[in-house]
């Protein structure tokens, strides 16, 4: 009766000896139903998987109990069961963490890109005689890197581009390009040009500095 026994518990333990349970994720796939598996530590295996081998998800990793056999390329893993639960979706969490990389959306443009344009005195191009000036002889013609040095009343005329609003429509900062260089501020009295506009600017030197426009004509 013993020796019944003993050769029983030989039989289970050598069984047992040959089962194997393991977590893998499936990372190849050999032929038919054998796929290739990796476990933890970056072991490659070669399991069958069996007829719904091919419905696992890739790389999401789950249980599997199998016994080893031994074909002719060697080791293998035929799987009797499995287990496998489907990946939870933390909705909250990702929403969040995507909340957290959202950057701040400024608006920051100069107001001038949605200003309404004025009526100019000249329907081909930017004409705005403030004014009514015609004898632009009068008009000292300076850079705008000049305009300090001019005294309070005189009358100047330069050449700029509008890059900035200082104060809506009131006050515009001119450039005088890449090769004058230097800023301006004008107090534009009713007129108005789009950003970038290059212009003849003829006005009168207040005593903050600033140009009190009389009249300006845009250049193409």
């Amino acid at each position: 009766m013993n020796c019944n026994v003993s050769a029983k518990e030989a039989e289970e333990k050598e069984k047992s000896e040959q089962e194997i349970k393991v977590q893998v994720s499936i990372t190849g796939h050999e032929s038919g139903n054998i796929y290739k598996v990796t476990d933890a530590e970056g072991k490659v295996l070669r399991v069958d998987l069996g007829k719904h081998g091919g419905r696992m998800l890739n790389r999401h990793p789950f249980m599997i109990v199998g016994e080893i056999k031994q074909d002719e390329k060697g080791e293998l893993i035929e799987m009797k069961r499995v287990e496998y639960e489907d990946p939870v979706v933390q909705i909250e969490k990702a929403a969040a963490k995507a909340a957290e990389n959202v950057l701040e959306v400024v608006n920051d443009r100069d107001i001038a890109y949605s200003h309404e344009l004025s009526k100019s005195h000249n329907k081909h191009y930017y004409t705005y005689n403030m004014a009514n000036v015609e004898d632009l002889s009068a008009y000292k013609e300076v850079s705008i890197t000049e305009i300090e040095k001019e005294e309070t009343g005189t009358k100047i005329a330069f050449v700029g581009s509008a890059v900035a609003t200082v104060t809506k429509d009131e006050v515009m900062k001119f450039w005088g390009g890449p090769k004058v260089g230097g800023h301006i501020n004008v107090v534009m009295n009713g007129a108005y040009v789009p950003l970038g506009q290059r212009s003849t600017v003829y006005g009168t030197v207040k005593d903050d500095g600033t140009i009190s426009l009389d009249r300006l004509d845009s250049i193409e």
